[in-house]
């Protein structure tokens, strides 16, 4: 797979056991996926960590190595937003309203992300796909205006997978090169299968 850039990305709230997405209010849009597009200005990057074991161990006897092991995986995802809604914001990461305020949950909501590239020698893209785990927000530095350019800052989104109940692993790939790929609705199916196609704005953030 050679890719470049991103074409989109979705992000999704869950009921607390991973099993059913969240929707209309309890969600993030009519029918629980959020796609980052126009309406928040975007993703400038995607960093996907941790898809196989960190490292190789291996096991010796008899003076040679007998069997290795790949260490557990740990898929993570450094999400940065260009302009997330506060109240999508809390959502995602687990504050709480208190009074006319936020302050964090005691407990963190379970989420999911999707993230789609273009092929660099096709038409294709790939899908990365985590139904659930949790979202942490990133740290803030705000610099100062000066007198010849702004400084803007982004939203930073930390995602942890963890193991999703509907696919029995804690992510997966999808390719439209694979002849066994039938469509993007298809794949949302699979991976959220209380999942229901609508026509919603890009972006439009509840």
């Amino acid at each position: 797979m050679l890719l470049h850039g991103i074409k989109t990305a979705w992000v999704f709230l869950k009921s607390t056991d991973g099993k059913t997405l969240l929707v209309k209010a309890n969600g993030l849009s009519d029918n629980g996926l959020l796609e980052l597009g126009h309406g928040v200005l975007g993703v400038a990057s995607a960093e996907i960590k941790g898809l196989d074991g960190s490292k190789l161990e291996k096991i010796s006897g008899n003076n040679t190595v007998q069997y290795s092991y790949a260490d557990p995986l740990n898929p993570t995802v450094a999400l940065t937003v260009n302009s997330i809604k506060m109240a999508t914001y809390a959502k995602l990461v687990g504050l709480e309203k208190k009074g006319t305020g936020w302050q964090m949950a005691d407990t963190k909501p379970v989420g999911g992300c999707v993230i789609k590239s273009p092929h660099m020698t096709d038409d294709g893209f790939t899908y990365f796909c985590f139904p659930s785990g949790n979202f942490l927000g990133g740290d803030k530095k705000l610099d100062s205006d000066s007198d010849s350019k702004k400084t803007p800052v982004t939203d930073a989104l930390n995602f942890a997978a963890i193991d999703d109940p509907n696919i029995d692993d804690l992510y997966r790939i999808y390719d439209t090169s694979d002849p066994d790929w039938q469509s993007e609705d298809a794949m949302f199916k699979e991976i959220l299968p209380d999942y229901v196609k609508t026509t919603t704005v890009s972006g439009s953030q509840v």
